[in-house]
């Protein structure tokens, strides 16, 4: 059972070599931007450009799935509620941001909250249709 699990997650490495290393060099990017002090809007639109040019979002649910026995089921759990999740979480912030008095500070979370959503819908249906 092992050794089929492992030829299968082997053949998909080989498949994907290009985008897992792309992934690799992106969380070193975002781990040495924030070190370094980076804008948080540069490293948005970075990630974000990467991971639509190389369908790097589906790719990692493809990981996550290719993982035997709990993998399906996790991809499955990340891809939609993830979006819900994320979204209520932000409009629970929202609200007790906005009683606390920072209007401010909430628009910029909402649009990179928003931001991050519709750049991973985006990878992801392209990743599909290509």
């Amino acid at each position: 059972m092992f050794k089929r699990a492992w030829q299968g997650m082997r053949g998909f490495v080989e498949k994907n070599w290009k985008a897992i290393c792309v992934l690799l060099i992106l969380v070193l990017f975002v781990l040495i931007a924030q070190r370094i002090g980076l804008d948080k809007k540069v490293i948005v639109v970075t990630v974000l450009f990467f991971g639509y040019v190389t369908q790097l979002f589906a790719i990692l649910v493809a990981l996550i799935a290719a993982i035997p026995i709990i993998g399906p089921p996790i991809a499955s759990i990340i891809s939609l509620p993830f979006f819900f999740i994320v979204n209520a979480i932000a409009y629970i912030v929202t609200f007790f941001s906005l009683r606390k008095g920072h209007a401010k500070d909430v628009l910029s979370s909402r649009v990179l909250v928003t931001t991050l959503l519709v750049g991973i819908i985006i990878g992801y249906a392209l990743g599909k249709l290509m």
